[in-house]
């Protein structure tokens, strides 16, 4: 008797916990957001990774107590397609050569996985699915109403740093488009078209004014988050919406004059669409031809494993190697990195291989189906019309096209404010499937079958869970912690306080040993406070590092820099020694040099390999070989640096033709400057006026170009070019001081005033 009170309160109490939870969770990841955290969205993260794992952690102990899996067996074709996804994520990261990147993603997998499952098996009604859709609308009304504060504070007030209508440190972040509580307009974006059907579905049900006007709210945010993947899956939902709505809610009553509205709202919408795309395409280019390239290198590394992929989450470290050089001209940096390939799709055929890819496509085919019937069925006679249910699947499953035309070409799927909502929308359309069509008369909710766990391992299970929940939620926690402590580091490297910024860089790394950047920040510390020993700590950084993600934005310059660095301090000491006569020092020395000198150049040159458009490399490199008398290799490196722009138009490069130097002119003009430098270095006095004159055709208001073409004319004696000159650089410059010191002794400076 105490054993069945004992579980009874405990099933109510973890039921509860479920039924609250879940969608208080769901609305604190909407409307969450922390500014003291390197990334705003890091607690949208923590969220998930904690009260997720909590909640799934609830449901795991609920089930065991009941001890009853009939519901299991009885509908696991419903369950099925969600489990092999589930299976297929686990295979990948098990096959995964990268287990920390791995993992990350898995755990979000195995969250949303079961998170989904939990609402088909707990949230099995009318009033329980509206508890969720009621959260959600609460944090529609809170992000929508910050959005068009952001919106007003943009086109209103001053830019920062004054004060505006927006009280956060972010205003304006992304100029006139608005992010709200989701740090990027691209995220928002996603929310809102999920929203967007949900809340016209549910208006048609209720016509009440507050989800009409909320409705309003959404489209107005949407089309100034001004994001073409926004309107790209705000149209889709809609599309879809009506397409459903005429052919289940009239089907039996279809006439011409329905047909021919539907056709018009569509034709309007899809216009508006496509034209407010196409016009934001021509406005932002790049846009369209980053996501291009990034595909194409997405579509070359599928191909390295296109059966069973390289491993879930593995992109971000897999993808530097592959990054079409383009990239770097379009988004004009270096040490930014691609975390995904703007398509969702992609992204899971990599990860994951052919088998993965399908897996996944049939969740997608399912989920379609049984909404689509679900409605059919409301409208069959053998549902209730009266329901607001086919109102909730109509929303949800244009919702759910919504998002799958949204995540073509945007990212959001493996970012958490947009996964949770995809595995909503999955376990909202499985739940009325699966609850929604049985005969209430028949039993099947009652008289559960006898418990089949015996207490003893009821008990022993359910402490296993809890300490595996326990200890998962420490650990993810931590990442929490690790992203306020890189933040704070950063501050610490601000101030020149390398100590203290060192010491957080190493909380960092032990509270979250899968996170590259802070290797890489810390490896930059040490090369910055550069002092005994440092070179030695900065090369484990950068080798810690590579364990994580191999070719880490410009780790590879940065650690070619310091070995170039240790060269020159290894040749400085073995002249010294060699002047103090200590030749065995200078011999150590000399040895020490040429291990640095060899690692540099292999450095400098893997990174040319991953990023050929960055001039510094090159200029390192040439002056590596320039300072030990190789001026025939140094030229080669500084040729290949202008030569390479003409290799991108053609094939197999040449999928996007244009005149890439232009976007570079500057880079160019400066190299044609170092080549000028490298001829008179050798005596070619004309070799190097040909340089330099080349570098004022980029660039021509190139100081140091034309500041050492005068140079060559006087080696040349060309007396009238060199006065000419600087002359003209006098009128571009007036306050440089070469240019002073040369023309006021002949008293040209008066002449000119």
């Amino acid at each position: 008797m105490q054993f069945t009170v004992y579980s009874h309160v405990l099933q109510k109490s973890f039921r509860t916990i479920i039924l609250y939870g879940l969608p208080v969770l769901y609305f604190l990841i909407a409307v969450s957001f922390y500014l003291k955290t390197y990334d705003s969205a890091q607690i949208k993260i923590t969220l998930l990774h904690l009260g997720g794992l909590f909640l799934v952690s609830s449901w795991f102990i609920l089930k065991i107590e009941e001890s009853n899996f009939d519901f299991f067996k009885k509908n696991f074709i419903f369950i099925l397609p969600i489990l092999a996804f589930f299976i297929s994520g686990l295979i990948s990261f098990i096959w995964s050569p990268f287990p920390y990147a791995s993992l990350n993603e898995f755990i979000k997998r195995f969250i949303y996985c079961f998170l989904a499952i939990i609402v088909i098996t707990e949230f099995n009604d009318e009033a329980k699915i509206s508890r969720i859709l009621s959260w959600l609308i609460i944090a529609s009304y809170i992000v929508t109403i910050y959005g068009v504060i952001q919106l007003l504070d943009f086109y209103l007030f001053p830019p920062p740093p004054d004060a505006g209508l927006d009280p956060f440190m972010w205003r304006q972040a992304f100029g006139n488009r608005i992010f709200s509580t989701f740090g990027n307009p691209n995220f928002f974006g996603d929310f809102l078209v999920v929203m967007n059907p949900i809340i016209l579905g549910l208006y048609l049900h209720k016509r009440n004014f507050y989800l009409i006007f909320l409705w309003l709210l959404i489209l107005i945010c949407a089309i100034f988050t001004v994001s073409k993947g926004t309107w790209l899956g705000f149209a889709a939902g809609i599309f879809v919406f009506i397409i459903v709505y005429i052919t289940t809610f009239f089907k039996e009553r279809l006439t011409k004059k329905m047909l021919i509205s539907g056709g018009i709202a569509i034709t309007v919408v899809m216009f508006i669409a496509f034209f407010g795309i196409l016009a934001q395409t021509k406005k932002r280019t790049d846009s369209a031809s980053f996501r291009l390239f990034t595909w194409l290198s997405t579509w070359e590394m599928i191909n390295t494993n296109p059966v069973f992929g390289t491993g879930i989450g593995s992109f971000y470290v897999t993808y530097p190697a592959w990054r079409r050089p383009q990239i770097f001209f379009i988004e004009g940096k270096h040490n930014t990195e691609s975390d995904h390939p703007e398509n969702e799709y992609l992204e899971v055929w990599f990860d994951e291989g052919i088998i993965g890819f399908t897996v996944f496509l049939l969740l997608i085919c399912f989920v379609f189906t049984a909404g689509y019937k679900n409605i059919e069925f409301f409208h069959s006679g053998k549902g209730s019309r009266d329901s607001p249910m086919p109102y909730i699947q109509l929303g949800v499953l244009a919702a759910f096209a919504a998002k799958l035309a949204h995540d073509t070409v945007c990212v959001s799927l493996r970012f958490v404010s947009s996964g949770v909502m995809l595995w909503l929308l999955i376990g909202i359309t499985i739940s009325i499937c699966m609850n929604s069509s049985k005969d209430k008369s028949s039993g099947d909710n009652g008289n559960p079958a006898a418990a089949i766990l015996p207490f003893p391992a009821k008990l022993a299970l359910q402490i296993i869970i809890i300490a595996c929940t326990a200890f998962a939620m420490k650990y993810f926690a931590g990442y929490f912690k690790a992203d306020l402590l890189h933040s704070q580091a950063i501050q610490f490297s601000k101030q020149l306080d390398w100590d203290r910024a060192l010491r957080t860089y190493d909380a960092v790394n032990k509270v979250n040993p899968s996170f590259p950047m802070s290797r890489y920040f810390q490896a930059n510390v040490h090369l910055d406070r550069w002092k005994a020993g440092d070179p030695a700590l900065a090369d484990k950084s950068f080798k810690d590092l590579w364990k994580l993600a191999p070719n880490y934005v410009q780790s590879k310059y940065l650690i070619g820099l310091m070995y170039q660095r240790n060269f020159m301090d290894s040749v400085n000491l073995r002249e010294r020694y060699a002047e103090q006569k200590n030749y065995d020092k200078a011999m150590e020395m000399d040895a020490a040099a040429k291990e640095n000198y060899d690692l540099a150049i292999r450095y400098f040159n893997e990174y040319i390999m991953i990023d050929p458009i960055f001039p510094l490399t090159y200029y390192q490199l040439a002056g590596m070989y320039a300072q030990t008398g190789n001026l025939f290799m140094a030229e080669k490196v500084l040729i290949s640096h202008l030569a390479y722009p003409d290799t991108l138009n053609r094939h197999p490069h040449n999928f996007w033709v244009e005149d890439w130097t232009k976007r570079r002119d500057f880079d160019y003009s400066e190299t044609h400057v170092q080549l000028g430098h490298l001829y008179l270095k050798s005596n070619k006095v004309e070799e190097a006026r040909d340089a330099y004159q080349k570098s004022l055709e980029f660039y021509s208001d190139n100081i140091n170009a034309l500041k050492n073409l005068t140079l060559v004319y006087s080696k040349m004696g060309d007396t009238e070019k060199e006065t000419q000159l600087w002359l003209d650089i006098f009128s571009k410059y007036p306050q440089d001081e070469d240019a002073i010191k040369f023309l006021e002794p002949k008293g040209l400076i008066r002449k000119i005033q």
